[in-house]
């Protein structure tokens, strides 16, 4: 099986900082995010801040296979990431990863 054959992958991540950390995550959060743009299999890599929390951020992600995945989190920037993190954020990051069955446009009117 090719990797253009095997579903791809959306990560949802979610994360809370401390509110005199919100900089310093936001900054971490800049670098990830560009450096992981850059990652083999990388379809789109974004984070926001939500609108109900300003110290509450999530990650969208979609990877072209869970192998392009798994790559991205082999990368010395998800090492540096994962490192950084636990001096910015005030409870566990939420993680999780779904296997795309198949995509089309909503069914809108």
């Amino acid at each position: 099986m090719t990797e253009a054959d095997t579903p791809g992958v959306i990560v949802i991540a979610r994360v809370r900082c401390r509110p005199d950390q919100r900089a310093d995550l936001v900054a971490l959060l800049e670098r990830l995010q560009t450096a992981s743009r850059g990652d083999d299999g990388c379809l789109r890599y974004g984070f926001s801040a939500t609108i109900e929390d300003d110290h509450a951020f999530v990650a969208v992600e979609e990877w072209a296979s869970r192998d392009a995945l798994a790559g991205h989190l082999r990368q010395p920037h998800i090492a540096e990431f994962v490192r950084d993190l636990p001096a910015a954020i005030d409870a566990r990051p939420e993680l999780s990863a779904h296997e795309i069955a198949s995509t089309g446009p909503l069914p809108f009117g």
